[in-house]
């Protein structure tokens, strides 16, 4: 999947802009604080469907505006498609081709994954960072994946909702449980098979980057073996029945798991150092690439403020991995000299107190 124009409008501090994308690497340069980082959200809504940043999407408009837009033309498999996400009256609306679509349909033919400063503390954080690191992953790889997760978190919300009420309804919890059990199980298996088919990319990637072994697990507190995930799940809900009730929240449950980060078999979340915390981040993004392109097309990848988080000759070597893979890259950076040589056609734009200008 490439794009090759993207307009945008009304979306923070962004002038108005319908800019030509279509290079292998495109690069958004200017000094802090003038919206480089604004026009890579815009390009990462479109392949995210959400901002990189904020979950209020009401940040998202600019000042005084009523609407915002982001607009993508480019090619997904063999068609040329049009793609265009608008934000009003705190309304989303996604249209493909002019028809309107469903997150799911949108990600089956535009995706991206990203790399950003931030993301360094996913290894650190709360295991809730690293499940939706991991969903993300899924819905690179198999887009299907969000409306089970989707679906799960809205039951869950529910069923946490009924056990805080002063007298929960016994058959709405038992028919909820149903519910959450059949639909965690396929947010389970898919979360299960795609980190089984990164372990070893990942594994691989982090060894070239770090000259060290590295190794990542998804545990569940459903075990390993998914012949006995369903009934070892309602062994568990049955076993822990009052003492929800009692805290008034769910106790079993996808939203208890977690991804495990090692470095010489020790937990990085404990023992990492900064560098290998980033080296792990982005062994982890990469290896969805690589595993995203090996289901089709590789996915758009986006990277802000090249240069504080890599050295020249890692940045490089990101770059002529994406580039293997197929991705197309867009980045931000504070000067030129960060972006590597010769890898291929570079688009530049300098950004200046909100406008797109030729590099």
């Amino acid at each position: 999947m490439r794009l090759q124009r993207l307009s945008v409008s009304g979306f923070r501090n962004l002038a108005d802009c319908n800019l030509d994308v279509d290079a292998p690497l495109v690069a958004f340069v200017g000094p802090n604080g003038q919206g480089k980082t604004n026009i890579l959200e815009a390009v990462g809504i479109l392949g995210l469907l959400k901002s990189f940043r904020t979950v209020r999407t009401a940040e998202l408009l600019g000042w005084g505006a009523e609407a915002a837009s982001v607009e993508g033309q480019g090619q997904s498999g063999d068609l040329s498609r049009t793609w265009r996400w608008t934000l009003q009256g705190g309304e989303r609306a996604l249209r493909r081709d002019g028809k309107n679509v469903d997150p799911s349909s949108w990600l089956s033919s535009l995706r991206a994954g990203h790399f950003v400063p931030e993301d360094t503390g996913l290894v650190r954080g709360e295991p809730a960072l690293r499940r939706a690191l991991l969903d993300r992953a899924v819905f690179t790889v198999l887009p299907s994946h969000l409306g089970p997760v989707q679906s799960y978190r809205r039951l869950l919300a529910h069923k946490a909702a009924l056990l805080r009420s002063l007298h929960p309804d016994e058959s709405q919890i038992e028919v909820l449980d149903g519910q959450l059990v059949a639909c965690g199980l396929r947010v389970l298996a898919g979360r299960q098979e795609v980190i089984g088919r990164m372990q070893k990319s990942f594994q691989n990637i982090y060894l070239d980057f770090s000259g060290e072994m590295a190794s990542v697990d998804y545990r569940s507190t459903l075990g390993v073996d998914p012949e006995h995930w369903e009934s070892f799940w309602w062994e568990q809900l049955h076993e822990n029945r009052e003492e929800e009730r009692r805290r008034g929240r769910p106790l079993v449950g996808l939203q208890r798991d977690d991804l495990i980060f090692k470095v010489g078999g020790k937990a990085a979340r404990a023992f990492a150092s900064q560098g290998q915390v980033r080296s792990l981040v982005l062994a982890w993004k990469l290896a969805e690439m690589e595993v995203a392109r090996q289901e089709g097309e590789a996915p758009l990848f986006l990277m802000d403020d090249l240069g504080s988080e890599l050295d020249p000759v890692r940045s490089a070597g990101l770059v002529r991995l994406l580039r293997s893979i197929g991705a197309q890259i867009f980045v931000t950076t504070t000067d030129v000299r960060y972006l590597p040589e010769a890898t291929g056609e570079v688009h530049y734009f300098r950004v200046e107190a909100g406008k797109m200008l030729p590099g």
